[in-house]
C-alpha cells in the first residue's frame, strides 16, 4: 500500500471522542500525520494559551469550546491550533449548504474554515482530511436564518433585502417622534402603573437623575410581577428593569427598525452625546430620545400611502 508522505487531519476540538478514536490509529499507518484542530475566540482550548486572549466572552457556534478544559480532552494529540471567528464559520456552513450540498451545522463550517487556511501550507502530494462534526437539524431557525443573522450582526441589511419598499432607506428622524415619558428608578411600580395608563403607554425608560438610561419598564411585567407576588405595589421600579431590549439611532434607517420589531415590541431610540469633564477628558453617553414601536413605523407608512391616494383621486376627478 502506498501512503502519502504527510496527510492533515481537522476537526473542532469539542466534540473530542472522534479524532481521541482515530488520532493514534491514523498515526500507526501515517507516522507524519498532522492533527489540526480548531477552537472558537472565546473559548480557552486552544494552545499555547497566548491563542486565547481575547476581549470576547462568549461565542454563537454551538458544541465546541469551553471555558474550562474537560477532562477527556488530551490536547498532546494536536499539533496544531487554530482560532476561528463566527462569522467566518456560519458563512462557511451556509455556502456549505447552498453550494455543495451538504447539510451541516455551524461547528462544520469552523472545521472547513480551519481547513482552508491550513490548505494553503500544504506542498504537492499532501492531503487534508476534514471531519465535518454535525448536522443541520438543530440550527433550522439559527444560521440558516437570515433574519437571524441579522439579529446577530453576521447579516447587513443589503444582504438580505433585493427589492426594498420606499420607506426602507429613510432615517429614524423622519417618524417625528414625540418626547418620551421617563421615570426614575426611585418611583413606585404601584405609581409607574397609574402614569402608564394615564398616559396610554405601555413600556417607559427608567433614567437616573442625568438621563442616563438603566433599563425599560413595561406595563405587563409589572403587573405580572406584582400578581406573581415577586414585588410590592410600593417597591421602586429599579426591581422590575427589563434590560434585553433593543437600541436604535436616529442616523439608523427605518429598514433596521422594521428588523427589530418583527421580535421586539419596541425599540428604544437614542442619542450619543459627548460630554467634556473638568480634567479635559470626555465621555460618550447615552441618553433616550423616544421609544418606537411598530404602529409608530406602521402610522407613518400609511400616512403617506393615504394622502398619495387621495391627490391621486382629486387629480382623476378633475
Amino acid at each position: 500500500m502506498k501512503f502519502l508522505t504527510r496527510t492533515s487531519w481537522i476537526s473542532t476540538a469539542i466534540p473530542a471522542t472522534p479524532w481521541l478514536i482515530m488520532t493514534p490509529l491514523l498515526r500507526r499507518f501515517w507516522s507524519s500525520v498532522m492533527i489540526v484542530a480548531v477552537d472558537p475566540e472565546g473559548s480557552i482550548l486552544a494552545e499555547p494559551d497566548e491563542l486565547n486572549r481575547t476581549d470576547k466572552t462568549q461565542y454563537e457556534v454551538e458544541g465546541i469550546g469551553y471555558d474550562f478544559i474537560p477532562t477527556v480532552l488530551d490536547r498532546s494529540l494536536v499539533d496544531k491550533w487554530y482560532k476561528s471567528k463566527d462569522d467566518e464559520s456560519f458563512a462557511m456552513a451556509r455556502m456549505l449548504v447552498r453550494d455543495e450540498g451538504l447539510l451541516c451545522g455551524g461547528s462544520s463550517g469552523t472545521a472547513m474554515v480551519a481547513a482552508v487556511k491550513f490548505a494553503k501550507e500544504l506542498k504537492e502530494g499532501q492531503r487534508c482530511v476534514v471531519i465535518l462534526p454535525d448536522s443541520i437539524r438543530n440550527y433550522m431557525s439559527k444560521f440558516l436564518s437570515d433574519k437571524w443573522m441579522f439579529q446577530k450582526g453576521f447579516l447587513r441589511v443589503e444582504d438580505i433585502m433585493v427589492n426594498k419598499p420606499w420607506w426602507w432607506n429613510l432615517k429614524l428622524q423622519s417618524l417625528n417622534l414625540c418626547a418620551p415619558l421617563t421615570v426614575l428608578p426611585t418611583v413606585t411600580c404601584q405609581k409607574t402603573i397609574k402614569i402608564l395608563k394615564e398616559k396610554g403607554f405601555d413600556q417607559a425608560p427608567v433614567v437616573d437623575e442625568a438621563g442616563l438610561i438603566l433599563g425599560m419598564v413595561t406595563l405587563g411585567n409589572m403587573l405580572a410581577s406584582v400578581l406573581a407576588g415577586k414585588v410590592k405595589p410600593s417597591d421602586p421600579v429599579s426591581k422590575v428593569l427589563y434590560k434585553q431590549f433593543k437600541q436604535i439611532r436616529l442616523t439608523d434607517n427605518m429598514g433596521r427598525l422594521s428588523r427589530i420589531l418583527e421580535i421586539d415590541h419596541f425599540a428604544l431610540v437614542v442619542h450619543e452625546q459627548i460630554q467634556y469633564l473638568t480634567d479635559g477628558s470626555s465621555t460618550l453617553k447615552q441618553m433616550v430620545f423616544g421609544v418606537v414601536t411598530a404602529i409608530d413605523l406602521l402610522n407613518f407608512v400609511t400616512a403617506r400611502e393615504k394622502r398619495e391616494r387621495s391627490m391621486s383621486e382629486s387629480t382623476d376627478e378633475y
